[in-house]
């Protein structure tokens, strides 16, 4: 039996942060009740999916900014892929050096 390369369960790591982040973030602007880990990561947040506009998507800019310390390089969050929970985790990422 194989084990897991070290490398790998900390980039898991690091994306399960990121995710709860998101998700957590997603949840307060959104005005979400009940548990933030229960909101799907593949979900489109506008439109059909969260239904979130783009109001909400400045908020998730200015909530990454001033709740995580995430500068954003691009003032358009659709140029930046935040389509999805897990677009926003990958946001995160980036930004902290954890994804290329």
């Amino acid at each position: 039996m194989s084990s897991v390369p070290d490398d790998v369960v900390l980039y898991l790591e690091r994306r399960e942060r990121a995710l709860d982040e998101a998700r957590r973030l997603v949840a307060s602007i959104a005005g979400l009740s009940g548990d933030p880990a229960d909101i799907d990561p593949d979900a489109g947040l506008f439109g059909n999916g969260l239904g979130l506009d783009s109001l909400d998507a400045v908020e998730i800019v200015v909530g990454l900014d001033i709740d995580l310390d995430i500068k954003l390089p691009v003032d358009d969050p659709i140029k930046l892929g935040i389509r999805s929970v897990n677009g926003i985790a990958d946001a995160i990422m980036r930004a902290r050096g954890e994804l290329t």
